[in-house]
């Protein structure tokens, strides 16, 4: 090895040495002995857990100001101006409905709605639908019992077009008659795929039986009526119903005031009003005694369940108090129904109760779907609470979880300008205070228990109630005589027999 290779390894040797290469790191010294019976060192305190601060209570909101006129034709005009976003939300409430219906043609508001969003006198079908296309725009229509219903969305500098695009669809309908052929085509398809349905037939059979003659009864329109309307049918209820003076317009979003009222006066000015026809006396049938009446479905693997009474009116000053009631009982997933029907006992993916919104008198109704097997034991326990929520005020503390969801969930209701528009529409449509939207969680937060449990025990009747079970009859119509006198019926409502109550 040359004297240069020697001088080379000697230095790394060095370095390693330095540096500790190779070295064995000294063992760790070995830990102190205790002696037997001496004290160890007092472990650290964990440090102590703060629960969160309450949460204060749910304050009012300031509603949207809604300013209102009138046109010279009757239309009322409701204004909702906001520059937060160049989008304008309007919409055309007619103040008929399906409940408006003529004798043996129920559902004929929907059928008209329907064939609004099918052609006009000036474009057919497919040319409205460019024409909405074109602006960039959604237009909708719809109808349920008390209203039919027509909106449209697109941007406000389109306001001239949008406005004048609904009141062409609104007042100058072509009722097309092969659109009409094509549309009953399509309801009758939808009939037979509903009937199918236990749900479907459970809400059906329910509001039959409960409203009896009135017209609330019918919860859709039937094969009947489809077969035989007429394109002259449709028209006269149009004619009679859609009416400036049985109407009012909500326009909502960023548009300037004197602008809009004059576009809607242009657009609407060649809608005359009429006398309207004469609304009949609708009375409300009377409860009586409990009773069941059973859908009978052998393939069926669940059963539909609905149990409930008539209730009140949505206008009515006990609507907060009730729906805070409900709110505990089953109006969300962590209400009493759900908590014990699904995750207590497992006997269905939902179990829920409502108060249904409408002019007359609505139903209180609780539901759910069980499997087979527990069709009794369901039914059972939904009595169990129904006859709880009516006998016990609620603890404050579920009583102020049920007030909170009601008041927290609320500023979603108005977070954009369409559920604004929304929520006017209902204010007016049913009558309710200039204020009462912007004083809603201040009177939710303001039931008291014993409040809650006046309005169930004088809205919640479950000695009075009707039980609608769709299912196996074979297997529980007969154990469901504790509950009361059982109807048996077939899918189409025919009676296939009767089982006398036992106590």
């Amino acid at each position: 090895m040359s004297r240069a290779s020697i001088s080379i390894v000697a230095l790394l040797l060095s370095l390693m040495a330095q540096l500790g290469c190779g070295a064995t790191e000294a063992p760790p010294p070995p830990p102190e002995p205790v002696t037997v019976g001496e004290e160890l060192p007092p472990e650290p305190e964990a440090p102590t857990k703060q629960p969160p601060p309450e949460s204060a209570p749910p304050r009012d909101l300031d509603f949207p100001a809604t300013e209102k006129t009138a046109q010279a034709n009757g239309l009322e005009v409701l204004m909702v101006p906001s520059d937060s976003l160049p989008v304008l939300y309007a919409q055309l409430v007619i103040r008929s409905g399906n409940a408006d219906s003529p004798e043996g043609r129920p559902g004929m508001a929907s059928l008209v709605a329907a064939m609004l969003e099918q052609g006009t006198k000036k474009k057919n079908a497919e040319q409205l639908a460019e024409a909405i296309e074109f602006l960039g725009a959604d237009l909708r229509v719809s109808a349920d019992a008390d209203s039919l219903v027509i909106t449209i969305r697109a941007l406000s500098e389109h306001l001239d077009q949008a406005i004048a695009l609904l009141a062409e669809v609104a007042t100058q309908p072509s009722f097309d008659a092969k659109e009409l052929e094509k549309l009953k085509r399509r309801e009758l398809n939808r009939l037979k795929l509903a009937a199918t349905n236990p749900e479907y037939l459970a809400r059906r059979a329910f509001y039959a039986a409960i409203y009896g003659d009135h017209p609330y009864a019918n919860v859709d329109t039937t094969e009947d009526a489809v077969k035989a309307v007429t394109r002259k049918e449709v028209a006269d209820w149009h004619a009679k119903h859609v009416l400036p003076n049985n109407a009012f317009l909500v326009v909502g979003g960023d548009f300037d005031r004197a602008a809009l009222e004059g576009t809607v006066q242009k657009a609407f000015a060649a809608w005359k009003p009429r006398a309207l026809p004469e609304r009949s006396a609708r009375a409300i049938p009377e409860a009586g005694k409990r009773r069941v009446l059973f859908i009978d479905r052998p393939e069926s693997v669940q059963s539909a369940i609905r149990i409930g009474n008539l209730a009140i009116p949505r206008a009515s000053e006990a609507w907060v108090p009730l729906e805070v009631a409900n709110e505990v009982l089953g109006g969300s997933a962590s209400a009493r129904l759900f908590m014990d029907l699904r995750e207590k006992r497992s006997f269905t993916y939902g179990a829920y109760s409502a108060v249904a919104e409408r002019r007359d008198p609505g139903v209180f109704t609780a539901m759910a779907q069980v499997r087979n097997e527990v069709t009794v034991p369901a039914i059972d326990a939904f009595f169990e609470h129904l006859e709880r929520i009516v006998s016990e005020a609620p603890p404050e503390d579920e009583l102020a979880d049920a007030r909170n969801s009601l008041g927290n969930s609320f500023p979603l209701s108005i977070e954009t300008m369409g559920r604004i528009v929304d929520l006017v529409t209902k204010r007016e449509l049913y009558g309710l205070p200039a204020d009462y939207w912007s004083t809603y969680r201040s009177a939710v937060r303001d039931v008291t228990p014993e409040q809650a449990l006046e309005h169930a025990k004088r809205y919640i009747r479950p000695d009075e109630a009707l039980i609608v079970v769709v299912g196996r009859a074979e297997d529980f119509a007969e154990p469901l005589r504790k509950w009361g006198p059982v109807t048996v019926v077939d899918a189409q409502g025919k009676v296939l027999r009767t089982l006398e109550a036992v106590e």
